[in-house]
């Protein structure tokens, strides 16, 4: 029987990191952040920002909105307005966006059991080399504090 070494051991852990790392890569992910909306409810004048470095190589992406919502939310469905700057040639768009949380039953449509996490596509893009983007995110909702959601992010991903 062979006893590992303390050097075996660390070159063993050193090689599973490395398979690890690779095998968690999304090298399609250019930009993937979250914002935390406020605990006692995301407030309808509360603007979520987000700012995507240039982009290193031109082409297709897909942008997609994602949320994570607890049980408490109170509605079926939240709309989101997201305006967006792309520079250097400052084109701006605003779009609305209807997130359905919920099923026909009332059930969450998410994954997670009291948290749930939720991904909607906004926009197909197509983006030059040294394209930036600012992304605005507010609530459209009657409401103006609306409570349950703890995190809106975005996510573009090159096609």
């Amino acid at each position: 029987m062979v006893v590992p070494t303390s050097n075996m051991r660390n070159k063993i852990a050193l090689l599973l990191i490395t398979l690890l790392g690779l095998v968690a890569c999304d090298h399609q992910t250019v930009y993937h952040h979250y914002e935390h909306a406020s605990e006692s409810g995301w407030d309808k004048n509360d603007t979520l920002k987000y700012f995507v470095s240039p982009i290193q190589e031109p082409g297709s992406y897909q942008e997609d909105v994602e949320l994570r919502v607890v049980n408490t939310f109170p509605f079926l469905s939240i709309t989101l307005v997201v305006e967006q700057t792309v520079f250097p040639l400052g084109q701006t768009t605003r779009q609305s966006l209807e997130c359905s949380l919920m099923n026909e039953e009332g059930h969450p449509t998410g994954t997670g059991i009291s948290f749930y996490q939720y991904s909607f596509p906004l926009k197909k893009l197509e983006l030059n080399q040294g394209d930036s983007i600012q992304i605005n995110i507010i609530h459209n909702m009657k409401r103006e504090i609306m409570p349950g959601i703890a995190d809106v992010g975005v996510k573009i991903s090159k096609k």
